[in-house]
């Protein structure tokens, strides 16, 4: 929560088993929206996306080589930016 500016998104990405217990305070204080992320079943989500049936282009902002990848890391950090990609190819 540290890390999360106010009015910022929290992903949870994880699967779960136990209980955590945590300080809702600083949620309500800075006005933070929780998302929880769980792992799935990745090769229909990969057949999916090949087949076209899923379109990921609206998620890309932008696409840059291997050789600026530290420009697209810090393209990635910039608000707004959904995902950038390094094209190793």
């Amino acid at each position: 929560m540290a890390a999360t500016k106010p009015r910022g998104t929290l992903v949870l990405k994880s699967t779960v088993a136990g209980k955590a217990s945590i300080d809702l305070a600083q949620l309500v204080i800075n006005e933070l929206r929780v998302v929880g992320s769980r792992c799935g079943s990745f090769a229909p989500a990969l057949r999916a996306v090949t087949a076209g049936s899923i379109d990921v282009t609206p998620l890309i902002s932008a696409r840059v080589p291997l050789r600026d990848a530290e420009r697209g890391l810090a393209m990635a950090a910039k608000a707004g930016m959904m995902k950038v990609l390094i094209d190793a190819g």
